[in-house]
């Protein structure tokens, strides 16, 4: 039996990455109906369709205290519980690495239990307005072109999809833009040998980049957790890898795609894969025929680098590429452009905020390092201003500068979460977003785990 033409719910989410799974099943159980839609067969984003299932461990602070519950936590022990995470996750300051088809079905079941309408292989294709207000989606699958009516939008799409449509102020260029990569995992990879590798050679080990691991602690991540972390950057000094550059073996820049010895890479013992993030091109917002070309050429960088690496990194000798990304990994495109702006000087201040919808673990400036201070995520910061009836549920295209502020997966999920609890609450009591009764948000919140006192 075909969908209807038409459909209704009190919250619709667009976009089912990380940050639209946390909207929708924080707005479920806040007592909405809600229908989440995403253009691939699965949820995820750029954890799964980008093949970087691999969460920032920003939950836990210096002192070893929780700081982040909900729905994101709900994720992580949902997927130590089927597998696809390691137990010892919050032993580490290494990220929570998991299994992307595990991963996929537990975000299933999440939405599943929540009782969340699921539409994968969606498209939004434009929004319902009465003047100022989105009052619902224009949606195209299988069924046909279809129309689902809401009381509040959540625009968890992570370039701003929905909020372009509505005519919402954004920013858009190179202003803030970071680069994107393209990821692939390699299959048959001997990890114990290359860690050995990395053992034996503890010159070339690099521990100043992303979480600052040092040896000892990367070796004892893998021991302890199975997850072989390699940092980017991390093969600068790694004489298996740079010999063969200065024989012209190899390129540090292929076409587009530049820094090809950047190499952030997580092996999974138990799969025997390596997922590897290399090579950075720049694209300043999302353009279908651009999109479709990085897609493209990503998947010949993709061999050209395992061709490489099967020949020059030690344990890669009988590897081959066992999957490349179904989604490019797009940092940030477009933007709220608002008056309020959650700039890092406003972060690095561990501020506390009025109408705050969620609170992560303050990062240093300089590396992925957590520290001993919190952070609020403020309401205001997801308002587009002009456009009523919206809320934007995806860290990466929140009012913020720079752009990494809101955008590492467990702080999306945050924002994700604050959104979807908004939105159920504005449907509820019949209001827009930016007239939400914030304590009611915020007891909601707290009723769902979030720490906010």
């Amino acid at each position: 039996m075909g969908e209807r033409k038409h459909m209704t719910c009190d919250v619709v989410v667009a976009g089912a990455g990380l940050a639209g799974v946390a909207a929708a099943t924080a707005a479920a159980r806040a007592g909405a109906s809600v229908t989440i839609i995403e253009r691939q067969p699965f949820a995820g984003g750029v954890s799964t369709a980008g093949m970087e299932p691999c969460l920032c461990n920003f939950f836990i602070n210096t002192r070893h205290e929780l700081v982040v519950g909900g729905r994101p936590l709900e994720l992580v022990e949902r997927m130590v519980k089927l597998g696809a995470a390691s137990r010892n996750w919050h032993k580490h300051r290494g990220h929570v690495v998991f299994d992307v088809e595990i991963g996929k079905v537990a975000m299933d079941e999440m939405l599943e239990e929540a009782g969340v309408q699921i539409l994968y292989g969606t498209l939004v294709t434009g929004v319902v307005t009465e003047g100022n207000r989105v009052t619902g989606l224009r949606i195209a699958n299988r069924s046909g072109e279809q129309t689902i009516s809401a009381g509040c939008v959540v625009d968890a799409t992570g370039d701003a999809d929905v909020a372009s449509y509505a005519g919402a102020p954004l920013h858009v260029g190179s202003g803030q833009s970071m680069p994107h990569s393209f990821v692939f995992r390699l299959g048959n990879v001997d990890l114990d040998a290359l860690a050995k590798y990395i053992r034996d050679n503890p010159s070339e080990y690099v521990s100043e980049g992303d979480i600052a691991l040092t040896l000892d602690e990367a070796l004892a991540f893998y021991e302890e957790t199975g997850i072989l972390y390699f940092m980017h950057f991390g093969a600068k000094k790694m004489q298996a890898i740079q010999e063969p550059i200065r024989r012209g073996e190899y390129s540090s820049n292929w076409g587009e795609f530049k820094n090809m010895d950047a190499f952030q890479m997580h092996g999974i013992r138990s799969s025997n894969t390596l997922v590897i993030n290399t090579g950075f091109f720049t694209l300043h917002e999302p353009d279908g025929a651009q999109l479709s070309h990085y897609l493209r050429r990503g998947r010949k960088m993709a061999q050209y680098v395992a061709g490489f690496l099967k020949t020059h990194l030690p344990g890669c000798e009988k590897s081959f590429v066992a999957a490349t990304a179904n989604a490019l990994g797009l940092r940030r495109t477009r933007w709220l452009k608002t008056e309020f702006v959650m700039t890092r000087e406003i972060y690095d201040s561990a501020p506390r905020f009025p109408d705050a919808v969620g609170r992560g673990v303050l990062v240093g400036n300089r590396r992925l390092y957590v520290t001993d201070k919190t952070f609020d995520v403020p309401l205001r910061c997801l308002l587009p201003d002009d456009v009523d009836g919206l809320i934007i549920g995806s860290g990466r295209s929140t009012s913020s500068a720079p752009a990494e502020l809101l955008r590492v997966m467990p702080v999306t999920m945050i924002v994700g979460q604050g959104a979807g609890v908004a939105a159920a609450v504005s449907v509820r009591d019949g209001v827009v977003p930016r007239s939400v009764d914030i304590g009611a948000v915020q007891r909601e919140l707290q009723a769902q785990g979030v720490s906010l006192d």
